[in-house]
């Protein structure tokens, strides 16, 4: 939970990836494993937080992080008895459930907008975490959840590279020359929703088109595709070529 509550935003910091603070916490735990207890979390600073990643520099939005952390360790404490098995168990093997669970509690993983009028619920890091768990875990005990195959994939920032390049998505030319040029794109803005969106949608698409390839009605009643799947290996292939692979969009943001 602490390493989707961090999980956003490391383009502004050209050597920091996602693996930094995953190999980081790890170590932080087999040293003490009561580093990321809930009273650790309601209490964490900027500084306290680069000791346990073992990080040299400040991290971007750091302050954001760290808030989030705060977060979570109090919200933990106050409602679930200071332990994520709590909140985890409270779901019933249900990730839908999960999600709602941690949107209602924990404001820092309610990854929504507003565009054209209406709201769109992304919850990247949300679904992320039920991801993780089922993974983790292969399907069992706190990793058990009967419907993993109704999360959508965890929209962010390497994914739609892969889809593009794919020819799964397609830009417009202003869009794409302000990607090239490494402008930013605003939170929230009509490029940035379109871009999660389509690539949730993208991913929907190609796993209907992987079970309409498969001929035989039997194999289909066997095979097990979900979402989060497909979304491993898209992130998976666009992380093997992220030293040669176009620019991503950049958005400042903590929710992905």
């Amino acid at each position: 939970m602490v390493l989707d509550a961090i999980n956003f935003c490391f383009w502004p910091d050209d050597e920091l990836e996602y693996e930094d603070l995953a190999k980081g916490l790890k170590a932080a735990m087999l040293d003490d494993r009561h580093c990321l207890s809930a009273s650790s979390l309601e209490h964490m600073t900027g500084t306290r937080l680069r000791g346990l990643l073992g990080w040299p520099r400040p991290l971007p939005l750091e302050s954001e992080r760290t808030r989030l952390l705060n977060e979570v360790g109090r919200e933990l404490r106050i409602a679930f008895g200071g332990r994520a098995a709590n909140l985890v168990q409270a779901a019933e093997g249900y990730a839908c459930r999960l999600v709602k669970l941690l949107t209602a509690h924990f404001p820092g993983f309610r990854d929504q907008a507003v565009y054209g009028g209406r709201q769109v619920f992304l919850y990247k890091r949300a679904q992320i975490l039920c991801g993780d768990l089922w993974g983790a875990f292969g399907g069992q005990g706190y990793g058990k959840f009967y419907d993993i195959e109704s999360l959508t994939m965890f929209p962010d920032y390497r994914v739609p590279v892969v889809l593009k390049e794919m020819g799964l998505l397609v830009y417009s030319e202003e869009l794409s020359g302000h990607i090239a040029a490494r402008r930013e794109i605003a939170a929230g803005s009509e490029w940035e929703v379109e871009i999660r969106a389509a690539s949730v949608m993208a991913v929907e698409q190609l796993r209907l088109a992987i079970f309409k390839g498969i001929r035989d009605i039997k194999e289909k009643e066997k095979t097990f595709l979900a979402p989060v799947q497909l979304d491993w290996w898209l992130w998976g292939a666009g992380e093997a070529v992220r030293a040669t692979a176009p620019p991503h969009h950049r958005t400042l943001s903590i929710f992905y």
